[in-house]
């Protein structure tokens, strides 16, 4: 995509681009950049706080600093292919200049006429600001999850998509869930609860390891159980570990469980589930 940019002279490290016959305003930060049209400059500033505290849960829970990629974050006025009600897009990620990589994040902005009619979640909740914020969390998030990863200096060791796609989807979740409003903590996180145990053929084990069906819901729940019951830094434990499979790391960060003896805990747990403490 070729851009051709022009400065606002009012805003400060602000440019318009025009791309074929879209015109957006490009906000830059250190990490990336908000693309938004003319009229949605309140979706812009929601987004760059999710942002912005995307980059502060990286260094405050994972204890690593933004670093090594950038982001073009788009926030479209309509559905497009790659962004829409309920449909957010990562793409990522594209070697850049002196190493960056770069990256493309794609939303249907929060305030686009589309979301007037949106049906509700998959828990049963309204898609308002709580929603979009739990969303914008967890697509930043991923790419902090990947400089965790990088962070390690061991070579060999278990890659991100190795892992089963119920830890990867649940861990954005998670982050999504409990770390950005306090009704998302509270209400989406009991709603996440009560969901999970109303369906507890979501979850078996342990013929062919650990199965769980909704990668989103359920994959979230078992990985509010790790942090309920191995306090919540087994999260980060768990993507710097040097194991070279997923399901071998998740074994030495959760010893001396076996993989049986994890799940007859969390079907424990899920009886009474409880929320994570902050």
């Amino acid at each position: 995509m070729r851009l051709r940019a022009f400065c606002i002279t009012t805003i400060v490290f602000f440019a318009a681009t025009v791309s074929g016959k879209a015109q957006w305003i490009e906000a830059k930060s250190a990490h990336y950049s908000i693309f938004y049209p003319r009229g949605y400059e309140d979706d812009f500033k929601f987004t760059r706080t999710w942002l912005d505290r995307a980059e502060g849960l990286l260094k405050d829970k994972y204890g690593v600093l933004f670093s090594g990629f950038y982001i073009s974050f788009y926030l479209y006025p309509a559905p497009t292919q790659i962004a829409g009600v309920g449909l957010a897009n990562l793409h990522c990620c594209s070697n850049g200049a002196n190493g960056v990589k770069n990256g493309t994040i794609s939303y249907l902005a929060p305030s686009a006429p589309a979301w007037t009619d949106a049906p509700p979640t998959s828990l049963g909740l309204p898609k308002d600001d709580n929603y979009h914020a739990k969303v914008i969390m967890s697509e930043f998030i991923t790419v902090g999850h990947y400089i965790v990863q990088e962070s390690r200096a061991t070579t060999g060791a278990w890659r991100y998509y190795s892992a089963p796609k119920w830890f990867v989807q649940g861990l954005q979740e998670y982050d999504g869930i409990f770390h950005t409003t306090d009704t998302n903590r509270k209400t989406t996180g009991t709603a996440l609860l009560a969901w999970a145990k109303s369906h507890p053929s979501a979850f078996e084990c342990c013929g062919s390891g650990l199965q769980i069906s909704d990668v989103y819901n359920g994959g979230a729940t078992f990985v509010t159980f790790l942090a309920a019951k191995f306090g919540e830094d087994i999260h980060a434990r768990l993507l710097r570990d040097d194991s070279s499979t997923f399901m071998a790391a998740l074994e030495n960060q959760t010893k001396p469980n076996s993989l049986q003896e994890l799940f007859t805990k969390f079907q424990a747990w899920l009886a009474a589930p409880t929320l994570p403490a902050r």
